[in-house]
């Protein structure tokens, strides 16, 4: 009897062991999976950083073409979720105007776009909080290397859409716009607005309705004029002949912006994540992978955080000395 007490008495004691381990290895999982993480309200207020969990988020996001047909998505993608390893960033390419529709359902968490208008509009209505410019580059008008509209001797964007749109009439030229609601292809309806003449419904005027990329294609196809970002015809200059006939007009000046999804409209949006990616790509570390980005020696994008009144840009939005997202950003920087 005495026994087999005793081994009651020892199988007790190790199960005991057993579950205490059991218990000690789950608080210890915890408290790796905690750590500090940002707590933000919509409005930029009361920012706090605080104890939070750190489960596994997928990072949703909508983004113009050209940072993804250049590749300097998939660099960020690498240094962020270095980081961040909780965060998984993706992401889906696409014109600004599906971008921004996108966003207007909830569907993603953040949008990278570049059309001023549509990000204004966004914002105000809004879909989207805390909007910061990051990057620039600019448009190209490119076309066939013999130039049959003379696009070359023009004085500025505005004179060459007009002796494309002149050339197109009389059967020597061919325009291919996007035609997909993009940045690229609202910048370009409204250069021809400023040229005082509409291309639509002209035969000479052909509508994609495709990426950059693809759109390049079809023009080399067609020996015809496009209008494109300067980061993506670089990356496929070798696969197409056409050649840059018009540039350095300030009216291709190009800005790219990210911004958050607001979880006030949609609750179930990363918002956290959204403000700590768009603060990575403002800060120094994200900054410098911008501007030393390059695609065989060529520089694809400038940096310009807190720095667009050196383009002669000043927007209230972003600059306000109280309330201005550039602040917003660098408060957040500096508690990280």
């Amino acid at each position: 009897m005495e026994g087999y007490r005793l081994m009651l008495w020892l199988g007790s004691f190790i199960l005991g062991l057993i579950v205490g381990s059991l218990i000690s290895q789950f608080f210890i999982l915890k408290i790796h999976e905690t750590s500090l993480a940002p707590s933000f309200q919509a409005n930029g207020q009361n920012t706090t950083w605080t104890l939070t969990s750190r489960k596994h988020v997928v990072l949703r996001i909508a983004t113009t073409t050209s940072l993804d047909a250049t590749g300097l998505l998939d660099v960020f993608k690498k240094s962020f979720e270095d980081k961040y390893p909780w965060i998984k960033v993706t992401w889906v390419a696409v014109g600004s105007g599906q971008a921004v529709e996108l966003g207007k359902r909830g569907d993603v968490d953040l949008i990278i776009v570049h059309d001023r208008d549509l990000e204004d509009r966004f914002i105000s209505e809004g879909y989207g909080v805390h909007g910061v410019t990051f990057a620039y580059n600019d448009f190209v008008l490119v076309g066939p290397p013999e130039d049959p509209a003379g696009v070359k001797g023009s004085k500025g964007v505005v004179e060459a859409f007009k002796r494309i749109f002149q050339a197109g009439e009389q059967g020597w030229a061919i325009f291919v716009s996007r035609g997909d609601k993009s940045g690229t292809n609202l910048r370009e309806l409204s250069l021809w607005a400023m040229a005082g003449v509409d291309p639509s419904g002209k035969t000479w005027y052909k509508e994609a309705g495709q990426g950059m990329s693809q759109t390049l294609m079809i023009a080399d196809q067609l020996r015809a004029y496009t209008l494109c970002d300067r980061s993506t015809f670089l990356v496929f200059k070798d696969k197409v002949n056409l050649v840059i006939l018009s540039e350095g007009d300030p009216l291709y000046l190009n800005l790219y912006r990210a911004i958050p999804v607001n979880p006030k409209k949609f609750p179930n949006v990363h918002y956290n994540e959204s403000l700590l990616f768009v603060s990575f790509l403002v800060s120094p570390e994200g900054q410098k992978i911008i501007g030393t980005y390059t695609k065989e020696g060529a520089k694809l994008f400038n940096v310009c955080f807190g720095n667009l009144t050196s383009l002669g840009i000043y927007d209230p939005y972003e600059y306000d000395e109280e309330s201005g997202q550039v602040r917003f950003y660098r408060e957040l920087l500096s508690r990280s």
